[in-house]
């Protein structure tokens, strides 16, 4: 079986002459990656190599590896002429794998969340606005204010707009040096010695407070340090402590001048 038979190229593609010096080593494709991606890489590469289309279109197998290149082998005989027929069944054979482009709308919708850092955010940003199919400048610089969170920043940037790429840049990166300073402050503030003083003195406040006897009432001195607390109202507690005869009754004389009525209070057994 000649050779013609096993490849896809036309008889003018296969007697072309070949270079003596071998192609450029790419990475594979195997037909799980965005094939534009891989094209772009290919070319490029090849752009170094040589101008010589037939040449390009041998070489192209030499690129693919794994299910890409068993598919690059089911082409039909004399089906390839040249690259740019390698290039458009390449496409449609990867068309799924594609990454999909992003339009304007999604460069609007796209927000500063609320933690989110303002270096994080603009490298977000800037990765979404690459892959918006013909935004202009004035737009990125324009849309940029209302994506930002409410604050000084956004602010600055909707009052005083940079007129370039460049200038926003340069803007964005004074801003983020600020914003690093602000965030450096604050942990130093949270992780200093005084604040962790501060701290530890409240803890041993609250403490405090909740091992401190019972305050005096009416003159009445406790005789514990610590009592427990209750678990049932006072009224329950006082009538199951006089079933047990844990406290006596002494009635008080009536006060003169009263309706009659008689005073009890409640004194428990010394």
């Amino acid at each position: 079986m000649r050779l013609t038979n096993l490849l896809p190229f036309t008889e003018a593609i296969m007697q072309a002459h070949m270079p003596e010096k071998p192609p450029p080593t790419l990475e594979r494709y195997d037909g799980s990656a965005d094939p534009d991606n891989h094209l772009r890489n290919f070319i490029d590469a090849m752009a170094f190599y040589t101008d010589n289309d037939p040449v390009i279109c041998r070489a192209f197998s030499l690129s693919l590896k794994d299910e890409a290149l068993e598919w690059y082998h089911t082409l039909p005989q004399n089906s390839v002429d040249c690259f740019a027929t390698v290039e458009a069944l390449f496409r449609k054979q990867y068309a799924t794998n594609r990454r999909p482009e992003m339009t304007h709308a999604e460069l609007v919708n796209t927000k500063q969340e609320k933690d989110e850092t303002l270096k994080a955010f603009m490298q977000r940003y800037n990765e979404i606005a690459r892959r918006v199919k013909d935004v202009n400048h004035t737009f990125i610089i324009s849309n940029l204010p209302s994506c930002l969170r409410p604050g000084y920043f956004a602010e600055q940037l909707y009052a005083d707009p940079p007129k370039s790429m460049e200038e926003l840049q340069a803007t964005i990166a004074k801003f983020i040096r600020i914003e690093d300073l602000r965030n450096s402050r604050k942990k130093q503030q949270h992780d200093s010695p005084n604040n962790n003083t501060k701290q530890d003195m409240k803890r041993s406040s609250n403490d405090y407070k909740t091992d401190r006897p019972p305050r005096k009432e009416s003159g009445w001195t406790p005789k514990y340090d610590r009592y427990t607390s209750l678990n049932a109202p006072r009224t329950k507690v006082l009538e199951e402590a006089l079933h047990a005869e844990l406290l006596t009754v002494r009635r008080k004389a009536t006060p003169k001048k009263a309706d009659g009525s008689v005073s009890t209070s409640y004194e428990p057994w010394s």
